[in-house]
């Protein structure tokens, strides 16, 4: 709640700037830490609250809510596109609705046993599960929290050093990893710079920065849901796998239908199907699976900082990316698509021999997974 607050506040400074850049700037710093806030929160707590055998499904909601508001925000931008400060006023609506709603949500009942309020969590745990308080399963899943926050308890405070213990310390290099390859698949390149690529490509002006750029944002939303169904019944790492293959391809495909754009249309469209085709590879598989991932891999009393690391990593290559992404595309031109091709080569090497499947595998079999492999 507090984070929605502060992106709300930092969305009101940029809508009244009046396209002044220090005050934008200053208001995207606001929304930037709320986001990055959250960035945290939000899946770490879906994947507390949620019951234990739909969980992946649930937290790759994240994932989705975020491309729905890509193309939200695409469709908007199509109409208003000029007036930028009607535009940045927009981002009220989410913030004021994220801090609303939270009201109606319960506290993690793991939470609430860490602060010794097991009456209130196990009410909270019927209500998930829509059992009673004495339900046999609502009472396995209070046990099991309270055991481990017992455990926990016991151990003493964590720090950030025991993300690097023996025990921990693959878990934090595979959530590192997990989300820099994900940025490095080039999937924010297109996503930002959409309109450009497709201008590079042959495509006018209107076809470039509204039809094409709302189509291929749909595609992403849509594309979606396949991952919130494979995550389950796939598991993790087999998405990660299929995936990088999947991107690698249509890295390759794109840029060689782009060298043969001047021989007519049919190419420009080849193209772009490809660049959409990637996205779709994308958007059901690397999109949801590292947010699933790392709020569920660590041990509830480093998840926090364990997501943080995460987090971290998605948002500092996140950056890299749009930072030389336009450097990139002016010096390579479609070539750059190759770049990326040989990223998603080796996030599938990455992702074939070193991630660790973490489909229905509990904390303690995950520790005797992992321990001691760095």
């Amino acid at each position: 709640m507090i984070g929605a607050c502060i992106f709300t506040c930092g969305a009101i400074i940029q809508g009244i700037s009046a396209r002044h850049w220090a005050m934008i700037a200053v208001g995207r710093l606001i929304t930037g830490l709320s986001i990055g806030c959250n960035g945290v929160l939000c899946p770490t707590y879906i994947s507390e609250v949620a019951p234990a055998k739909i969980r992946g499904t649930l937290s790759s909601c994240y994932q989705l809510m975020t491309t729905f508001g890509i193309i939200v925000a695409a469709v908007i931008n199509s109409i208003v596109w000029y007036y930028t400060n009607i535009c940045t006023l927009f981002q009220v609506v989410p913030g004021l609705g994220l801090a609303l709603l939270m009201c109606f949500l319960p506290k993690s009942p793991r939470w609430l046993c860490s602060k010794d309020r097991d009456e209130e969590a196990v009410e909270v745990l019927a209500k998930l599960n829509a059992a009673s308080t004495s339900d046999e399963l609502v009472q396995s899943e209070l046990k099991a929290i309270q055991e481990d926050v017992a455990a926990t308890r016991a151990a003493g405070s964590s720090s950030f050093g025991e993300l690097f213990s023996p025990v921990i310390r693959r878990r934090t290099f595979i959530t590192f990893l997990m989300q820099l390859f994900q940025q490095w698949t080039g999937i924010n390149v297109i996503m930002y710079y959409q309109s450009q690529i497709y201008g590079e490509i042959g495509f006018t002006k209107f076809m470039s920065t509204v039809v094409l750029p709302i189509i291929n944002n749909f595609v992403n939303f849509v594309s979606t849901f396949p991952g919130m169904w494979g995550i389950e019944r796939l598991g993790r790492k087999t998405l990660l796998v299929i995936g990088s293959l999947m991107m690698m391809v249509f890295h390759i495909s794109t840029w060689a239908f782009s060298t043969q754009t001047k021989n007519g249309k049919t190419w420009q469209y080849l193209a772009v199907a490809s660049i959409f085709l990637m996205v779709f590879s994308f958007a059901w598989t690397w999109g949801p699976v590292p947010w699933v991932y790392q709020a569920e891999v660590f041990p509830l009393r480093v998840r926090v900082k364990g997501s943080a690391v995460g987090t971290v990593s998605n948002f500092l290559n996140n950056w890299i990316i749009a930072f030389v992404g336009p450097a990139l595309m002016k010096a390579w031109s479609t070539k750059t698509f190759l770049l990326f091709a040989a990223a998603c080569l080796l996030a599938w090497v990455y992702s074939q021999f070193y991630v660790i499947e973490c489909k229905g595998v509990s904390i303690d079999e995950m520790d005797a997974k992992m321990a001691g492999k760095a």
